[in-house]
């Protein structure tokens, strides 16, 4: 059977529909501001066989990937699922997320017959561990990062299985807020399974059920159509992180991409990719497969949301035990900050040097990188424990056109939004001393990159405290001239000695502070795209009056020569003849200011000896 046009369109949209009530849905019940506030949830529909049909509009593309095996899990665990059941799960080296990521998965029936599932998942701030929060920045096995968790039934015939939540309760140091949020999830899976339920008793099984395959059908031909537009051949690209912490002979740890299209086809190899690290870094294959699925449709963003019909199209290579392939017990509660990320901006970097001479506006520069900071306690008014899960919104890369934005969220989580400082000092014994731009962060180019922010804050109460991210040396990368913009930063200004400041790192673990001491929490820049010295003057004086950049990065980068004090009768302005004489110069080389060096679109980067950037080589 094959739906007209119309009832296609207008059935496919109601499924989206469904899953962006259950995601409001948990939004409004959860009790962590991680998922209440921050919306670090997702909620998704299945086939009965497992294949992603729908998602909500906002969910979070690392949750989005994981539903399909994490699905495969529970069907190889169970042998009949009956209505009413419920199953928890959060394994990630089957279900490709960390610990912190829990789904409650829900088979839905229709006239006695499994139909179809549910998959919810929220980030919880804490699952146990060794610290607050489980992010553990030097753990060395998966045993320190929380509580794992096969597919277990928590309720069965809509009742709840006490054992199972009192042993989850047991493990994790916020436990009664956490059966707040289990039930939350449950109530989304509950409000998605009526609205399908209505749809097979208006529409009928053999309308919805030929739905699913029209929606694969679908995604997977207009992806091919746009692939076959592209000159045939391999682009390659690659990223690092900063370092694994717990290696010290490994001060870098790299990930390659090879793209080949062929005629309509697209495969991605990783095979190039270093090794697992000791730490905790890399992700397990389904994560690979999820972030590559995500860099994808950031550059054909017609094809979104994802469904299976996308993962037909597209092959993905790997070694098991390497660093986007990581394998029981390697620790992967960082992913996200480490590899999701890097393998997400090579992906898209390898599509930019396919499109350049087709549609160069589906190039993007790297952006912000996501830098997890946890803190617990107990609450000095409250005399009860807390955990908090914190991050950064900061800059987005250069397009091919256009700047970078500010103050934005990772790319690879955009749904997601910033916690409200005012919801946060409600909440926890913290006193935000700043929320602005930080000068100076953005990468340069034709289009710089957006500024990262400052979100500093002091404590109110004794606290541990553990950062855990990545891109503080190895900044996001620019292309095609532009350069690298700014780094992740945290220091710490104790109480006891505040004029001095102490590098905490990117790899902070279980920092105790006191009150009065405060946090300087500050997030990359995206980097920029060509030539600095191609941007219009006009651009560059308008930059440094909103504070995006000082006048001293104006004339040494970008050769711009800035007059006036910015005063009531002295505005700042253009000095023409001096910026006519530095930009007919000899170009300022890329190095020397910021922390990034110029990425020339297309080329292999090799790991830098210095420990600044990333340097360029021959193709």
């Amino acid at each position: 059977m094959q739906l007209d046009p119309i009832t296609f369109e207008v059935l496919r949209n109601a499924l989206g529909s469904m899953c962006d009530e259950g995601s409001e849905m948990i939004a409004r019940l959860a009790y962590a501001p991680t998922i209440s506030e921050g919306h670090d949830h997702s909620c998704a529909l299945l086939t009965a066989e497992g294949r992603l049909v729908a998602h909500g509009d906002r969910d979070q593309a690392p949750h989005i990937g994981s539903f399909e095996p994490s699905v495969r899990v529970v069907k190889e665990w169970v042998d009949a699922f009956e209505p009413g059941d419920i199953y928890i799960f959060n394994d990630p080296y089957t279900g490709g997320i960390h610990c912190n990521d829990v789904k409650l998965i829900r088979p839905i029936h229709h006239d006695g017959c499994l139909v179809a599932f549910n998959s919810s998942t929220g980030h919880w701030p804490d699952v146990g561990g060794a610290l607050p929060g489980s992010f553990n920045p030097r753990a060395v096995d998966c045993y320190s990062e929380g509580l794992r968790m096969p597919p277990m039934r928590l309720f069965h015939d809509g009742e709840l299985d006490r054992t199972v939540m009192t042993l989850i309760e047991y493990n994790m140091r916020t436990g009664r807020e956490r059966i707040a949020d289990i039930h939350a999830q449950r109530q989304a899976g509950s409000l998605i399974e009526d609205r399908l339920l209505e749809l097979y008793a208006r529409h009928g099984a053999e309308t919805v059920e030929a739905l699913f395959e029209d929606i694969f059908d679908y995604t997977e031909e207009r992806f091919r159509a746009q692939v076959s537009r592209l000159p045939d051949g391999q682009y390659e690209f690659e990223d690092f992180s900063d370092k694994d912490i717990m290696h010290p002979d490994t001060p870098r740890i790299r990930v390659h991409c090879r793209l080949t299209i062929e005629g309509d086809r697209a495969s991605f190899d990783f095979r190039e990719s270093d090794a697992a690290p000791v730490g905790p870094f890399g992700f397990p294959r389904a994560s690979l497969e999820t972030a590559v699925f995500d860099g994808t449709l950031h550059c054909f963003p017609q094809l979104a949301p994802l469904n299976h019909g996308l993962s037909r199209a597209v092959d993905v290579l790997s070694v098991p035990g390497s660093c986007v392939h990581i394998e029981e017990p390697t620790p992967a509660s960082g992913y996200a900050s480490g590899a999701y990320e890097k393998v997400a901006a090579v992906t898209m970097a390898c599509w930019a040097a396919a499109f350049q001479d087709v549609n160069p506006k589906r190039m993007y520069a790297a952006g912000i990188n996501l830098a997890n900071l946890c803190i617990g306690g107990v609450h000095p008014k409250t005399g009860k424990h807390y955990v908090n899960y914190l991050w950064n919104e900061g800059g987005q890369g250069a397009r091919s056109y256009k700047d970078g934005n500010p103050f934005q969220m990772m790319i690879f989580i955009g749904g997601a939004t910033n916690q409200p400082v005012e919801i946060l000092e409600r909440w926890y014994p913290l006193l935000y001393t700043n929320c602005e731009g930080v000068a100076d962060s953005c990468g340069d180019g034709t289009w710089r990159g957006g500024v990262g922010i400052d979100r500093s804050f002091k404590t109110l109460g004794a606290m541990t405290m553990t950062m855990h991210g990545d891109r503080a040396e190895v900044t996001p990368f620019g292309l095609a001239g532009g350069t690298n913009g700014g780094p992740n930063t945290l220091r710490l200004r104790r109480a006891a000695s505040p004029e001095r400041e102490e590098e905490l790192g990117m790899h902070a673990m279980g920092i105790r502070l006191s009150p009065g001491d405060q946090l300087i929490y500050r997030s990359n820049g995206g980097g920029g795209f060509g030539d600095p010295c191609a941007r219009p003057p006009e651009a560059v004086l308008a930059d440094v009056e909103q504070g995006w950049i000082t006048r001293e990065k104006a004339a040494q980068v970008y050769g711009v020569a800035i007059a006036g004090s910015n005063g009531a009768g002295d505005p700042l302005r253009i000095d023409e003849t001096a910026t006519a004489e530095r930009r007919t110069a000899a170009r300022p080389a890329a190095e020397g200011y910021g922390p990034g060096e110029v990425h020339p679109l297309g080329r292999k980067l090799k790991a830098p000896a210095n420990g600044t950037g990333a340097e360029q080589s021959a193709p």
